[in-house]
């Protein structure tokens, strides 16, 4: 997903007193999480350009191998974080059978 994207959802979740500092410590750790994973992918993505132009002792394979690892699991924690996104942004009040607050 898009990280300008994943930003806005993220945004999207109310921050008031009616937050759980639980579910606030869940979206800090879901969000750290995709970051570290992007950082880590541009990283490797720049190692992986100078080991394939000669400028750099690294394997190239293993290089390749984790940076397709990165990017496979970066979808998954995208995913994850949206669907936390939507859970805590979903209204509180209780809902039943018919869809409507009571």
């Amino acid at each position: 997903m898009n990280p300008h994207l994943l930003e806005e959802r993220v945004a999207t979740v109310s921050g008031g007193p009616g937050l759980a500092e639980t579910a606030r410590a869940r979206l800090a750790a879901h969000k750290a999480t995709a970051d570290a994973c992007r950082r880590r992918t541009s990283e490797r993505r720049a190692e992986l350009e100078r080991a394939l132009a000669g400028d750099s002792t690294g394997h190239a394979l293993d290089l390749m191998l984790e940076l397709d690892a990165l990017e496979r699991v970066q979808d998954r924690i995208d995913h994850r974080l949206s669907e936390l996104c939507d859970a805590l942004s979903d209204p509180r009040s209780p809902r039943y059978g018919d869809a409507q607050p009571i």
